[in-house]
């Protein structure tokens, strides 16, 4: 058996290397030439060696974690740390060190696509492109409290506040999910710390994006996928489990457009793991699906919304086939252009950049493409069997800041070079108000000045790459410890990481998960045994 073990450790570590050693070779070169030759043997020979490099160090930590895991866990000097404070006092310090933030681009980081949600609203025009319920909810309160007070101000900073309340509750829940667990009081401070200290958190606290929330909920849809994972029995004998499970899926699939695929494909996995509990998830799961059907259903008829653009899902195909357009031009025949320029203008192709597809998909014509649907998909493989090099970049390109620890997430850089880490401003219809200067040019270039984010080890604040990277090792340590009890949470992660890399772009805000949910990953990580041990619950 411990020979089996020792292969399987060795497999998983070469495995796991490999990946790791392909994002920081491909990555690089991706970052500094926005091409990668997979035809040159340089590149597989630094793969290869990076990889081997890579094994090893893996193979020794997996072989420290397997001696030593159960000692650390049971240290004296772990068990001595206390974590005292209650839930109420751990909102206010969160609130408290968010404070600042929201002082310093008051009335709220106003960005991204808060605009075009408040004009929804406005304009009684709502649209299934943006979640409708958060549509309703920051439109709504800026257009509200506009009518009432004559200040759009007043409406965002409303909203704005709203949300650092219900998002300091939510990330809470982490430190009572630890304590349910009997985690050692030391990772609470941990997750209060990092939650209350991180400029990720205290930026996007503050900023009227729906991922903020969306995010958050993902967090407590994720704790309860690891609570049926590990305590089967107790979670389905509680209907407050239940009914938590129930809602925090229901939010997960209503806050972003991705949360349906999200929730759909980890809820197909879960019943297959949970297949003997088949009575007790079955009417859950149909609750769920008659929430969702209601929400996008009769309350869409009465609401009026009309559906999104379809451009969206085709972000993927459209930057590919606008990158033959670019780099491949003569070799394409004039009927094809023709088919193509039908559908996305020709001065659109030309505004092909690397790192994002809107400025090319925000001239597809989607009733030219209905019309020729087809055609289209025929001529992206068509394309693709001549030029699948270019595609396989632009694929690489579009998405490395996603997954390259050490990249520069500028994705739309502007013609003066600053990056795009934190949209941090206040557009129309709000007005600015800077009322603490100095911290408002500390998070001005953490947003907008690409060298910040080359700086030393800061990477293990900022880079979603590296917080990607830790979540992808700690499920291959999972799979390889045989622990496949945690297959439907690390479903839930591939299909966060599946439907943003379908995207138009590389955003931190898309994969704010991976963010959220370190501070739970992290003790599991470093000792499994405290989730899938017997020990007893503790008192929340």
């Amino acid at each position: 058996m411990k020979m089996m073990d020792k292969r399987r450790k060795i497999l998983f570590a070469a495995a796991a290397g490999a990946a790791v050693s392909f994002c920081y070779t491909g990555g690089a070169l991706l970052e500094q030439y926005e091409s990668l030759d997979l035809t040159e043997g340089t590149f597989y020979l630094k793969w290869l060696l990076w990889g081997v490099a890579a094994s090893l160090v893996l193979y020794g930590l997996w072989e420290a974690a397997d001696r030593y895991g159960e000692k650390i866990a049971a240290s004296a000097r772990l068990a001595r740390i206390r974590f005292p404070l209650p839930a109420w006092l751990c909102v206010l310090i969160l609130l408290l060190c968010w404070l600042p933030a929201w002082l310093s681009i008051f009335p709220g980081a106003f960005a991204y696509d808060a605009y075009d949600e408040w004009m929804q609203v406005r304009n009684h025009r709502l649209t299934s492109h943006h979640p409708v319920i958060h549509v309703l909810l920051l439109g709504g309160l800026t257009e509200g409290f506009h009518g009432l007070t004559g200040s759009y101000n007043v409406g965002i900073g409303v909203y704005t506040f709203l949300q650092m309340v219900l998002l300091s509750f939510l990330l809470t829940r982490t430190l009572a999910f630890m304590k349910e667990f009997s985690v050692p009081d030391f990772f609470c401070w941990i997750a209060l710390l990092f939650y209350a200290l991180s400029p990720v958190m205290q930026l996007f606290a503050v900023s009227a994006t729906k991922d903020v929330l969306f995010s958050a909920f993902q967090l407590l849809f994720l704790q309860d996928l690891i609570r049926i994972s590990c305590r089967r029995e107790a979670f389905f004998a509680s209907r407050r489990r239940l009914l938590s499970f129930g809602l925090t899926a229901f939010f997960t699939m209503t806050l972003r457009n991705n949360g349906f695929y999200i929730v759909l494909g980890t809820l197909a996995v879960l019943i297959w793991v949970c297949r003997c509990y088949w009575k007790k998830l079955a009417p859950v799961l149909l609750g769920i699906g008659v929430a969702y059907a209601l929400y996008v259903g009769p309350c869409y008829s009465m609401l009026h919304v009309t559906g999104g653009s379809v451009a969206e899902m085709l972000s993927v195909p459209i930057q590919q086939m606008a990158r033959v357009h670019q780099y491949d031009y003569e070799s394409l025949e004039q009927e094809d252009l023709e088919l193509l320029y039908r559908m996305i203008p020709r001065e659109n192709l030309e505004r092909y950049r690397a790192s994002v597809a809107d400025f090319v998909k925000e001239g597809f014509r989607q009733e030219e493409f209905r019309k020729n649907t087809k055609e289209f998909f025929s001529l992206w493989l068509k394309w693709g069997k001549n030029h699948l090099l270019t595609y396989v970049n632009s694929f690489l390109i579009n998405t490395v800041d996603f997954w390259y620890p050490n990249a520069v997430v500028d994705g739309y850089r502007d013609a003066y070079g600053r990056s795009c880490y934190f949209d941090y401003r206040v557009s129309e219809p709000g007005e600015e108000i800077v009322l603490l200067p100095r911290l408002h040019r500390y998070y001005e270039a953490i947003s907008s000045d690409p060298e910040i984010q080359k700086l030393p080890f800061l990477f293990l604040v900022l880079s979603p790459g590296w917080y990607l990277m830790i979540t992808m090792l700690l499920f291959a340590d999972l799979w390889r410890r045989r622990l496949y009890t945690f297959l439907a949470p690390g479903m839930m992660f591939v299909l966060s990481l599946v439907t943003v890399l379908l995207g138009p772009v590389a955003l931190v805000r898309y994969v704010l998960i991976f963010y959220y949910a370190f501070p739970v990953l992290l003790p599991l990580a470093l000792y499994p045994g405290w989730f899938t041990g017997n020990q007893p619950c503790r008192a929340i």
